[in-house]
């Protein structure tokens, strides 16, 4: 399977699960929320040493996040709202409501919102047993 039929897999998938977790309300989000739905491996004779991460993503209005990047490829579909994803050395992504974005894989990178924030559907086809992000400080975190 190629990695596109993966991403369109897992896009549809994350749909479903979209539907039925993200709050359906068009007031901005209060505070950075960072929600992994589902963390998974995938079989190892398919792709070995990599999991399938999906989280849900809430960033309040006016903020940028901190620089960070993945141990893996990451997908977004936007769901409300914009978001400007500014990448290292990548055109900036302006994700909007129904489309999708990409951050090629390890590639520092940072979220940027405005008057309204922005709720993301986000996944990864990351290294399995690594932390979830690295921040550009150096401190990882697993949201």
């Amino acid at each position: 399977m190629s990695l596109m039929k993966l991403f369109v897999l897992i896009v549809l998938m994350g749909l479903g699960l979209a539907g039925c977790n993200a709050p359906r309300t068009s007031s901005p989000p209060t505070e950075l929320k960072l929600e992994n739905l589902l963390r998974m491996p995938l079989a190892d004779e398919f792709i070995p040493d990599r999991e399938i991460v999906v989280s849900y993503v809430e960033i309040p209005p006016n903020l940028t996040m901190d620089r960070h990047w993945h141990p893996g490829e990451e997908f977004h579909y936007y769901l409300e709202d914009e978001v400007t994803i500014a990448i290292d050395g990548e055109r900036s992504i302006i994700g909007t409501p129904g489309t999708v974005g990409h951050v090629p894989f390890e590639k520092m990178h940072t979220a940027i919102t405005s008057d309204q924030g922005a709720r993301i559907l986000v996944f990864r086809v990351h290294t399995a047993g690594m932390p979830i992000r690295y921040l550009e400080t150096g401190a990882t975190a697993d949201e």
